[in-house]
């Protein structure tokens, strides 16, 4: 389908809304493939979450994982990331990008890879990281 708006419901609540330039649906899996994809997450009191933007998106409702995929674009009102791949296990709200990401939170900018965290972007576990902003000494972990 070409220009598709899709929304989705569990258990009587707004779960998320999905556009797409063109998408393709496959009941039997429970799979849906959307090309030039917008996905637009909802809390439980019906408020947006999170908003994700990419290239192509896989979203698997048997697992309940989204996989995104070329100029990614996830914002919170917590944050945001920056990458070319990420994959969201909403069972456990885990985020998981294996590739160099960009991460924005309360005004600080981390640049690293294989990044872990949550929806909420409240941790974040990376490696090669480089951080622009002010951090205070007391921010930090014994290390």
């Amino acid at each position: 389908s070409e220009g598709v708006r899709m929304v989705e419901y569990r258990d009587e609540r707004l779960d998320y809304i999905i556009e797409a330039k063109s998408m393709e649906r496959f009941t039997d899996r429970r799979m849906m493939y959307g090309y030039q994809v917008t996905l637009t997450s909802y809390d439980k009191e019906g408020q947006v979450s999170s908003v994700i933007m990419a290239d192509t998106t896989i979203v698997d409702d048997a697992r309940n994982v989204v996989f995104a995929n070329g100029n990614v674009s996830f914002k919170t009102k917590d944050g945001d990331i920056k990458t070319q791949k990420m994959f969201w296990d909403r069972n456990v709200d885990e985020i998981m990008v294996p590739t160099r990401l960009t991460l924005t939170r309360m005004g600080d900018v981390l640049r690293g890879e294989n990044l872990r965290t949550n929806t909420k972007l409240s941790f974040a576990e990376m490696n090669t990281v480089t951080a622009e902003g002010y951090f205070d000494e007391e921010d930090f972990m014994d290390w």
